[in-house]
């Protein structure tokens, strides 16, 4: 619930620290964390470092000429601050030892249409050459740049192509910046006629003049968007995203583009064959108090009963993690010839797994029947309410999902877990009010009811971090403690604590009370990662012992997409985008649900996209690493 809430809501508001200087940046990098999939501290990390290392340009800059204006729309400005640039170089100086003043005047009038015309009557030919032999030949290579702008000003766009191509021919070898313009000027002509390959080999020459020429890299990132390209386009918009504050425009250009490429590799994906995380199964059933079909009574039942029945072999398939099997044998149990005694149940059963293979169409329909069904209990239909509500969330429909939780509360209004469930989800959408309510409800129903404490005290926590009370934060936080006895091999409570703890940027707390979990729930690997995570963003010294504990964490778990996700934010802090990117191609393959693999599709080429970027801008991310919990799991409901 929580990852995928996190693309519909945006990030917490609670794990920006106010106080930064990088704050106002970091709120302007919101938007394109959220597009491509990167956290927003990478970003801001990456944008920093190159800033950082603009200014120190800037201070030790020995360069001969400025760096180049780019071709946007040809204008006379264009020509005058070239014209003016000529005049006033080391080598127009140099020229001018051997030309009367008159003569170097002229020089400084040679892009204007009425000198040129001049030259042509007095001499023709004969003279032009002769002038061009005793000329520099940088000079003579921006006249022809100038001669070649008014051409393209005038729409004669294959003459300018010609100016350009004698600029770039004349122009020395030496004199990177200027012949890197001349190359934006030619691919801006080939923009017009259309000609997208000519474009993307302009543009590429100019970029490997000047790396971080900005408006070549648009250029080029149009051209390769309109051939398809849509590798090349990416990494362009990136490094000018990286390069240029990241502008609105280039945003929206990476996210159709994310999308587009996101759709084409699903669309060639073939099914799923990987079996689903054991720890995330068990985990997000755990969300559901109550189950009546995971009820060891129930289960005990079946197996005495009906041994041989379809159903006792899922519950069979269940203990041997075999998750992927149990919708089939529960089919297999509805079709009977003799009708099953426990038909609400396979059908219970069945679309609770269907959930987590993300067949949601599948699921609601099962879902349905239960709940519609005259025999059914009250019990089981407020599971098969809840479990409804569960599915439009992970469909991204929040409104009906809302929509259901009111009307389970309105049907069962003497029931605990409606008020829970539904102020989870308002937690998340930062209605804090409105869910402090909720958690009071369900208290009120069930005061012993520890999913609605635990709940409540995430709440206040976040209410005190909202209304800048820092002694309600502690109060929520010293309360939640107060359970550890009682419930620290509870992995929902771990979790729900450690989190907190992290959501309030007590990483030190965090890390204490992980060390006491994963010696309490031993070989659990979201704990595991949790830990990782926290011991890197504590100090980056400790990435040796941190890969050794995602790895560990993959061994228990190979198919665990919370664990390979965070693995994957990891490697992109130290670099290795090649090895994240391989990351996200497993969880894609562990993943069930068009809408996950699309989110990890887009991620995939997102950092390998934006590794290529910083590859060619030079750049390193510092150690700041991202909070741990924008990579928490969709089964945490509240927790972020």
């Amino acid at each position: 619930m929580a990852s995928i809430l996190r693309a519909v809501s945006g990030s917490s508001s609670s794990s920006i620290n106010t106080s930064s200087p990088t704050n106002d940046i970091g709120k302007r990098l919101a938007k394109w964390a959220l597009v491509v999939g990167v956290p927003t501290a990478v970003c801001v990390a990456a944008y920093l470092v190159y800033r950082q290392q603009q200014d120190q340009a800037k201070k030790s800059a020995t360069r001969r000429s400025p760096l180049p204006t780019p071709l946007t729309s040809l204008t006379a400005t264009t020509m005058t601050s070239s014209s003016t640039k000529t005049a006033s170089s080391t080598k127009t100086a140099s020229s001018t030892k051997t030309a009367s003043p008159t003569k170097t005047a002229s020089l400084k009038k040679t892009a204007s249409p009425k000198k040129t015309a001049s030259s042509t009557k007095a001499g023709g030919d004969t003279v032009s050459t002769f002038e061009n032999r005793i000329k520099n030949p940088l000079t003579l290579a921006i006249e022809f740049k100038n001669e070649g702008n008014m051409k393209y000003r005038e729409n004669k766009f294959n003459e300018a192509i010609e100016d350009y191509t004698k600029a770039i021919d004349t122009c020395p070898v030496e004199s990177t910046e200027e012949l890197s313009q001349f190359y934006q000027n030619r691919a801006a002509a080939w923009e017009s006629l259309k000609k997208h390959n000519k474009v993307i080999e302009d543009c590429s020459r100019a970029i490997e003049l000047n790396p971080k020429y900005i408006k070549c890299i648009q250029r080029r990132a149009r051209a390769a968007e309109k051939i398809a390209n849509f590798e090349l386009a990416l990494e362009d918009y990136s490094t000018v995203c990286f390069l240029d504050s990241y502008q609105p425009a280039y945003i929206m250009a990476a996210d159709k583009i994310l999308t587009d490429l996101a759709r084409r590799y699903i669309e060639k994906l073939p099914p799923s064959t990987a079996e689903l995380s054991k720890d995330n199964v068990h985990t997000s059933l755990n969300e559901f108090d109550d189950d009546p079909i995971f009820s060891s009574i129930f289960i005990n039942e079946v197996r005495t009963t009906q041994p041989d029945s379809p159903l006792a072999r899922a519950y069979q398939a269940y203990d041997e993690s075999r998750f992927t099997d149990i919708p089939s044998l529960c089919t297999q149990e509805l079709d009977l010839s003799i009708s099953s005694p426990y038909k609400l149940q396979a059908l219970l059963l069945r679309g609770s797994f269907y959930l987590l293979m993300g067949n949601y169409k599948e699921a609601v329909a099962d879902f349905d029947n239960v709940i519609n069904n005259p025999n059914v209990t009250e019990k089981m239909k407020i599971i098969g309410e809840l479990k409804r509500a569960n599915t439009k969330i992970h469909q991204r429909d929040i409104e009906g999902a809302m929509y259901e939780y009111d009307q389970c509360i309105k049907t069962h209004p003497n029931a605990c877990a409606p008020y829970v469930h539904r102020g989870m989800l308002k937690t998340l959408l930062e209605n804090y009010s409105e869910a402090h309510d909720d958690f009071i409800a369900a208290l009120n129903i069930s005061p012993t009811d520890l999913r609605a404490r635990y709940q409540k005290l995430i709440n206040d926590a976040k209410i005190g971090n909202k209304e800048n009370k820092p002694d309600r934060i502690e109060q929520a936080l010293g309360s939640f403690e107060e359970y550890y006895d009682t419930c620290k091999q509870d992995i929902y409570y771990a979790l729900a604590l450690t989190s907190c703890y992290l959501d309030n940027d007590r990483k030190d707390k965090a890390i204490e009370y992980l060390n006491r979990f994963v010696k309490e729930i031993p070989d659990n690997p979201t704990l595991l990662a949790l830990k990782a995570n926290c011991l890197m963003s504590t100090d980056p010294s400790n990435n040796n012992e941190s890969e050794k504990l995602f790895t560990q964490a993959l061994e228990l778990d190979p198919s665990n997409e919370t664990v390979l996700t965070m693995f994957a934010i990891f490697k992109c802090n130290r670099n290795q985008f090649e090895e994240a990117a391989s990351l996200y191609e497993r969880a894609i393959h562990c993943s069930r649900g068009e809408e996950k693999i699309m989110q990890y599709a887009a991620l995939l080429y997102a950092i390998r996209a934006q590794g290529r970027a910083i590859k060619r801008l030079n750049l390193n991310f510092p150690g700041g690493f991202p909070q741990a919990n924008g990579s928490l799991p969709s089964w945490m409901g509240g927790m972020v």
